[in-house]
């Protein structure tokens, strides 16, 4: 299923080939893979040193 880009509505995938970049089925496995793995190194408190140094409030509990 290809993912629809909120701003345009246009296919994620079609655009990208269009600026010349390929678009796997391995290569999105691997980034969700990677996104995977962010994710679950972040916590509350790189969230707020994160909002901190980007001078943003703190979010409310």
């Amino acid at each position: 299923m290809a993912s629809q880009s909120p701003d345009t509505g246009t296919d994620t995938a079609a655009m990208l080939a269009a600026a010349g970049i390929e678009v796997t089925d391995e290569g999105k496995a691997r980034a969700r893979r990677r996104l995977d793995d962010a994710r679950a190194r972040w916590t509350p408190e790189l969230d707020a040193a994160a909002r901190e140094q980007l001078g943003l409030p703190a979010r409310a509990a």
